[in-house]
C-alpha cells in the first residue's frame, strides 16, 4: 500500500473513532479515547520516523506538520491529567479533535499531494516501511501497558 493511502486510512479511522466517541457518555468513552490517543501516538511517531524525512525532499510543509504534532502531543499530555468526570474533559476532547482534524486537512491537502512527486515505487516502499514501524511501535506500546 502506498504511504499516502496508509496515512489517509489512519486519518479516516481516527475521524470515525471521534464520531463514535461523541455519541458515548463521558464514562463510557474513556477506553475509546485511550485507544484514539494510542493510535494518534503510533501514527505520529511513524510519520516522523519514516514519512516526513522522505517527504521533506518534495514538500516545504514538513516543519509546520512537525510543529502541529508537537502541539498535539502537549495537548494530549495535559488532557491525560484530567479526570473523566471533570467539566474540562469534554472541552479537552473537542480541543484534541480540532487539532487532529486541522493536522489531517493540512496533510491531505498539502503534504500528501506533494508526496505524489516521489513516484509510485517510492510511495509503496515508504508505505511498507511505515506499516512496519507502526507495528513495532504498537508492540512496544502494548508491552508498556501490560
Amino acid at each position: 500500500m502506498r504511504v499516502t493511502d496508509l496515512i489517509t486510512q489512519d486519518h479516516r479511522r481516527v475521524r470515525e473513532m471521534f464520531l463514535e466517541l461523541e455519541r458515548m457518555d463521558a464514562g463510557d468513552g474513556e477506553r475509546l479515547l485511550d485507544r484514539i490517543v494510542d493510535e494518534l501516538d503510533v501514527h505520529a511517531r511513524a510519520e516522523e520516523d519514516v514519512f516526513y524525512p522522505a517527504a521533506r525532499a518534495v514538500s516545504r510543509r514538513i516543519d509546520d506538520a512537525e510543529a502541529g504534532l508537537a502541539y498535539l502531543r502537549n495537548a494530549i499530555a495535559a488532557f491525560r491529567a484530567l479526570d473523566v468526570e471533570c467539566a474540562d474533559f469534554t472541552l479537552g476532547v473537542r480541543l484534541i479533535k480540532g487539532i487532529v482534524l486541522s493536522h489531517v486537512l493540512e496533510e491531505e491537502s498539502g503534504i500528501l499531494m506533494d508526496a505524489q512527486r516521489m513516484g509510485g515505487d517510492e510511495l509503496e516502499r515508504l508505505g511498507a516501511a511505515m506499516q512496519e514501524r507502526k507495528e513495532a511501535l504498537t508492540r512496544t506500546q502494548g508491552k508498556r501497558a501490560a
